[in-house]
């Protein structure tokens, strides 16, 4: 099979796209690649539509990931299967709506049960060709070890919600930010504990591409309260500390400061659960997919 897969394809050495890339050829999946943002920079729609059209020549379906911004216009006339990863909380943003809008995609991967529900209120048409895929961690980068330097890290983009929910317990949380690929993975692996806060009250059901990177590098993820059908999902329910409030969090990591046991008990669990949601656990998913609506 051969696929033109279609996202933001400048990040070396980190980012989905990255990883899901390389997956995809253990597969022996065939992929051609257009990175939308640079092409969108420099080229109209309608130019957009003819390097398409060009690439997909000989491939058997097109697989577009993100699309921020990006008009239906550019899809005009592909007659192979459009598959759409909408990887962003729909219920926060609107800059694929146009794309949703259209019947262009012949299946759509969404990224939480709560973007389902926007599917279903907001674009029927695609209820009966819609599904939930997670993010996941690199299989290159699961390395566990023993040389942890940190308690505590915080290592998202910050909203005021988090700063809230992390200012009691800053005395126990190392803060990092802007660090990405081999600093980023480095920084989890000399901490103990990554600490996961959702950035907003309109995506609570959100599960975070960094809590599977923190599980993967070794750290145990507290992390406020998760939905329960996405840890059913990802067979994580007892891989993942959990807290309900600014307060409880600050409990638990005090708790864990001393009980080192139980860090390790957790951390059990992290590692075994992790093994089974990685890039390449995903390519699977996808890849079954793939041939479903080309044999259709």
């Amino acid at each position: 099979m051969k696929i033109l897969y279609i996202a933001v394809h400048s990040h070396t050495g980190w980012g989905a796209e990255y990883w899901l890339t390389k997956a995809f050829s253990d597969l022996h999946i065939d992929v051609e690649t257009i990175d939308y943002r640079v092409e969108c920079k420099l080229k109209s729609d309608s130019a957009l539509n003819e390097i398409i059209h060009q690439k997909c020549e000989d491939c058997d379906l097109v697989f577009l990931q993100r699309g921020d911004k990006l008009s239906p216009v550019v899809f005009n006339n592909i007659t192979i299967p459009i598959i759409f990863w909408s990887t962003e909380p729909l219920q926060l943003k609107t800059d694929v709506d146009t794309l949703l809008q259209s019947d262009i995609f012949i299946w759509v991967f969404v990224h939480s049960y709560s973007c389902i529900d926007k599917i279903q209120c907001e674009f029927s048409h695609y209820n009966d060709k819609s599904s939930v895929m997670y993010n996941a961690a690199p299989r290159e980068m699961i390395i566990f070890n023993n040389r942890k330097k940190i308690f505590a890290i915080f290592n998202r983009s910050l909203s005021w919600r988090r700063r809230r929910w992390i200012w009691p317990s800053r005395k126990m949380i190392t803060r990092m930010s802007g660090r990405y690929g081999e600093e980023y993975f480095n920084d989890l692996k000399k901490s103990n504990i990554a600490v996961n806060i959702h950035y907003s009250t309109n995506n609570l059901d959100d599960f975070e591409s960094g809590i599977f990177e923190a599980m993967a590098s070794g750290c145990v993820v507290i992390s406020e309260r998760l939905y329960e059908q996405t840890l059913i999902d990802l067979e994580m329910t007892d891989a993942i500390i959990q807290v309900d409030s600014p307060k409880e969090l600050k409990e638990k990591l005090k708790l864990l400061t001393s009980n080192p046991e139980v860090i390790s008990s957790y951390l059990d669990q992290s590692k075994q659960a992790i093994q089974k949601n990685t890039w390449h656990d995903r390519a699977q998913e996808m890849y079954k997919k793939f041939q479903e609506v080309c044999n259709e």
